[in-house]
């Protein structure tokens, strides 16, 4: 499928979605200047895909750019901010500035597409600002259904927690029933090998055998090869550099998300 990005970070989904479910990267939109740069290296050493680099949603609405992806994309990704939703925040929700909530539904009625995989701190689903209430009303408006799921960085194998919110949204509308979702999970996804970790164990739904695939080095990830840097001493460098990963998501929770919750659409 033609991916559209928001929010496209240093590209950790990205390699999930290229590397794993061999979607096609069309347009990334990435405000932060950092992480552009590492996107745009990853696009020139052909780890991510040749594609424009927005660095505003909100330029990438007003603009028209938007309006330009109608018809060409299958799939929105977009990780929209977590600052207003984090526990270690304020906590503000629809009143940070930070939210971008608004500017991610905004393109995804503009564009139309028949998939959204959209990813956010646990912390959304808090009953105290009840704005993922808002949410999927919002996606029911817009005529998307919605699931969603919890995973941990952990249960990937990862040696961090790193939990997330993964919501899949999928198009009722008739004019978009060309796409067969049955046929896109008939093709088996590739994750890096399996570590299950002692405290965490596998639920049923996960018993499926991963085709054992490593996982893109860390160095094409972070920009420590050939990478951007900033700062005489790469003090500055260093700080981004921590800040876009912790901002980042683990490959194999993306692929394993959009695996998941694709199947619950099929299922019922």
């Amino acid at each position: 499928m033609n991916e559209l990005s928001l929010f496209s970070g240093a590209g950790g989904g990205l390699l999930a979605t290229k590397h794993f479910l061999n979607w096609r990267t069309i347009g990334y939109v990435e405000f932060n200047n950092y992480c552009q740069q590492v996107l745009a290296q990853r696009i020139k050493d052909g780890t991510l895909d040749e594609a424009p680099i927005f660095t505003d949603i909100r330029a990438f609405i007003d603009e028209g750019y938007a309006d330009a992806y109608k018809g060409m994309v299958g799939v929105i990704s977009a990780g929209f901010p977590c600052q207003p939703f984090s526990v270690a925040g304020e906590k503000k929700a629809k009143d940070d500035a930070r939210n971008m909530w608004p500017q991610t539904l905004d393109v995804i009625r503009r564009v139309r597409p028949r998939y959204c995989l959209l990813e956010n701190v646990p912390g959304l689903l808090s009953r105290k600002h009840r704005y993922f209430e808002t949410i999927l009303k919002d996606l029911a408006e817009s005529r998307y259904n919605a699931k969603w799921k919890v995973i941990s960085a952990a249960e990937m194998g990862a040696p961090h927690k790193r939990d997330r919110l993964f919501i899949m949204a999928h198009s009722n509308s008739e004019g978009l029933e060309g796409w067969n979702s049955q046929s896109l999970c008939q093709r088996p996804i590739k994750l890096s090998t399996w570590q299950r970790s002692p405290q965490v164990s596998r639920p049923n739904e996960r018993q499926h055998e991963w085709e054992s695939r490593r996982t893109i080095s860390k160095s094409k990830l972070c920009g420590t090869t050939n990478g951007p840097r900033s700062g005489v001493d790469s003090t500055a460098h260093r700080v981004d550099r921590l800040r876009m990963l912790g901002n980042g998501c683990y490959p194999d929770q993306v692929a394993f998300a959009y695996y998941t919750l694709n199947k619950r659409f099929i299922n019922g």
